[in-house]
């Protein structure tokens, strides 16, 4: 969603990020931390397998994705708010952050799955978290929006807004987890390409009246579903 606040806040940029080789051991460590919630599948299986599809480059300076839910959170710290678009955000209503390294820590994500999954909490919807596509897609879409904004943090920054540069981020590394992973599933995509690019085009629309896209953000879309 957005990079987190921190009191003084400086972004560290490791010396190794830039080496093309990195090595597997660069890889940010799973961690589940819930407090009186079970998530209705193994998330932490589908991440692991996520970050493996993301190259290791990307990843350096990445200590860790923490897993959690919103009961966890402090007192404080459901107050708290982050800045998303210019706009404040209770932190308690996000469905993932971005810990920017700050002094000497490493950056770490931190994804509420509840939140995440909200869309599904309702017994109508819940069947559907039983077919793999619509685990990945909401929690990789989090996933690799946060990762975007560590890779803008500290490999590729861009001066422009930064939700979208981890929009444009997640779309990439979620393109390559399904060419990875779901090879057939995309194929499938491409018959519905028109159909596709209308309800992309109504949601881009959608977005941008309620102020969750910048102008910029809608043109370059509109140009980029245009072109495909």
């Amino acid at each position: 969603m957005a990079v987190a606040n921190h009191p003084m806040m400086e972004i560290q940029i490791p010396e190794a990020v830039g080496e093309p080789n990195a090595p597997k051991s660069s890889r940010p460590r799973v961690v589940e931390r819930y407090w009186e919630y079970t998530p209705p599948f193994n998330a932490a299986t589908v991440v692991e397998r996520m970050l493996e599809s993301v190259p290791a480059r990307y990843l350096l300076g990445l200590k860790e994705v923490v897993l959690t839910n919103k009961s966890g959170l402090s007192r404080k710290r459901r107050r708290s708010v982050t800045k998303s678009r210019g706009r404040k955000v209770k932190q308690a209503e996000a469905r993932g952050l971005y810990r920017a390294a700050w002094k000497g820590q490493q950056a770490w994500i931190e994804i509420f799955v509840d939140n995440t999954l909200n869309t599904y909490q309702k017994r109508s919807w819940r069947w559907l978290l039983h077919f793999g596509y619509f685990r990945e897609s909401e929690l990789g879409g989090v996933l690799f929006h946060e990762v975007g904004h560590h890779i803008d943090a500290t490999i590729r920054p861009e001066f422009r807004e930064k939700e979208d540069i981890a929009d444009d981020w997640k779309a990439k590394l979620m393109r390559e987890w399904i060419r990875k992973e779901r090879p057939l599933l995309r194929k499938v995509f491409r018959l519905f390409v028109p159909v596709v690019r209308l309800f992309s085009a109504l949601i881009a629309e959608r977005l941008l009246k309620r102020g969750e896209w910048s102008r910029a953000r809608y043109e370059k879309h509109m140009k980029k579903i245009s072109h495909k």
